[in-house]
């Protein structure tokens, strides 16, 4: 089964996956990793090099990260060179909760690039401004 990994600042990951399983029930096979103020930043890249490696069973390992740029960001992407072959990693930044809904909900059916691939697309089709969609229902009703 492909790993979970949501790296970010603070607790918001843990946040996230407590509500993914408000919505799907339990899950198994994720890990959160929180950075906080005052934080080693090389003591934190180890501990998530530790985790990539535990979760990997051999599907690899979809992490989400709270934000390109940021000091998770750059902590994970210092480990890539550090990973055999043998792990397979795949990163996504801007994480969301329809990110994490569809990992959680596909991950035993796919494989690691297709399940990075779902999680993008519906990351990105769930930002709406709510504006916009609700002056567009009124267009149609008014035009039908």
């Amino acid at each position: 089964m492909i790993g979970i990994l949501v790296v970010t600042h603070g607790d918001f990951g843990k946040q996230l996956i407590k509500s993914a399983e408000l919505i799907l029930g339990s899950q198994s096979h994720y890990e959160t990793l929180g950075l906080f103020h005052g934080d080693n930043i090389d003591q934190f890249g180890e501990r998530i090099l530790e985790k990539i490696k535990s979760l990997d069973d051999g599907d690899g390992v979809l992490a989400f990260i709270d934000l390109y740029g940021g000091s998770p960001f750059n902590a994970i992407t210092l480990n890539f060179k550090k990973l055999t072959a043998k792990h397979k990693l795949q990163c996504i930044t801007g994480v969301n909760l329809p990110m994490i809904l569809e990992a959680f909900s596909s991950r035993q059916f796919c494989q690691i690039e297709e399940l990075k691939k779902c999680c993008l697309d519906v990351g990105k089709k769930g930002i709406k401004d709510i504006t916009e969609q609700l002056n567009s229902i009124e267009m149609d009703v008014k035009t039908n």
